[in-house]
């Protein structure tokens, strides 16, 4: 709890109580995101396609997944309702906390692309960290919620990654490996 306190409330300033909320909604990105992705699709090439294609499908399955298996597994409520004195933003969400899903869907997108753009390595991270910081901040999670979602991101990276070795190899995507 003290960790929880020390972001949701020893860090509170002006500008992160601008930033962060902005930050942690989905629905302020979600048409940039689509942008982008659309015109990564388009002007990629096949296996940009493929990558980009087993993204959706990765977060779009750690997002059912964690929304409707692991938050209903663990059940634990958010900090807004269980701790007094939390700092919120707007109402406090009636889904459970356990993992975060904003985690979830971020780390594992990041990992996902992590592992084939490595050069992009430190802005996902940057990315992954100021999304996780965020929902802490807000009030919604705790700092736990935040590392399962991301754990359970990697994991589903993981095993997203392995399915893109194996569409690549059936699509003939990649040259043959002299073995």
């Amino acid at each position: 709890m003290t960790l929880f306190y020390r972001i949701n409330q020893g860090h509170q300033n002006p500008f992160f109580d601008r930033v962060m909320p902005y930050v942690t909604e989905f629905d302020h990105w979600k048409f940039w995101l689509l942008g982008a992705w659309l015109v990564w699709f388009f002007l990629g090439g096949k296996k940009t396609r493929i990558t980009l294609g087993l993204l959706l499908l990765l977060v779009g399955l750690l997002d059912y997944t964690n929304s409707f298996f692991f938050k209903h597994l663990f059940a634990r409520l958010r900090p807004c309702n269980a701790l007094p004195d939390v700092r919120l933003f707007w109402p406090c969400p009636r889904s459970f906390s356990f993992p975060s899903n904003h985690a979830a869907n971020v780390c594992g997108g990041v990992f996902f692309l992590s592992f084939i753009y490595r050069r992009w390595i430190p802005g996902l991270i940057f990315i992954a960290l100021l999304v996780g910081y965020s929902r802490v901040y807000v009030g919604e999670h705790y700092p736990l919620d935040v590392a399962g979602g991301a754990l359970l991101g990697a994991f589903g990276a993981m095993g997203m990654l392995l399915i893109r070795r194996q569409v690549l190899k059936w699509w003939e995507v990649e040259p043959p490996s002299a073995e």
